[in-house]
């Protein structure tokens, strides 16, 4: 996820990931962390807005995003679709206001999911 992320241009404060949590600059891209937890929840990922270190914005309206795998790991996902979920995340917070690429990447987010079933039944 840490990977595909770097390569949609977004940069994560410690460089890569050594755990299951991210926390992402957008400074370089000229976005706030509120618009794109704000987007990235309208086209069905939830992240959290976050400070990051020397944050020259408020904690009320940060530069970065903080997001974990946990959700992810325990839907049985793995590498191939970390991978395509780093793409959905780049793709969203370049386009943050364009409506139409939200709506398209929550369709795919939502097929995405439903091959992975939060309770097997």
């Amino acid at each position: 996820l840490a990977e595909s992320m770097k390569a949609e241009g977004i940069r994560l404060v410690s460089g890569g990931s050594d755990n299951h949590l991210i926390l992402a600059d957008l400074t370089p891209l000229g976005v706030t962390g509120i618009e794109a937890e704000d987007a990235l929840d309208k086209a069905g990922i939830t992240v959290n807005k976050n400070t990051i270190p020397y944050d020259k914005r408020g904690p009320f309206d940060p530069s970065g995003i903080r997001l974990g795998t946990p959700a992810l790991t325990n839907r049985k996902m793995t590498e191939v679709e970390m991978t395509q979920i780093g793409k959905w995340i780049g793709e969203v917070v370049k386009n943050h206001s364009d409506e139409a690429v939200l709506k398209r990447v929550r369709e795919e987010v939502r097929t995405m999911c439903k091959g992975f079933p939060l309770y097997e039944k």
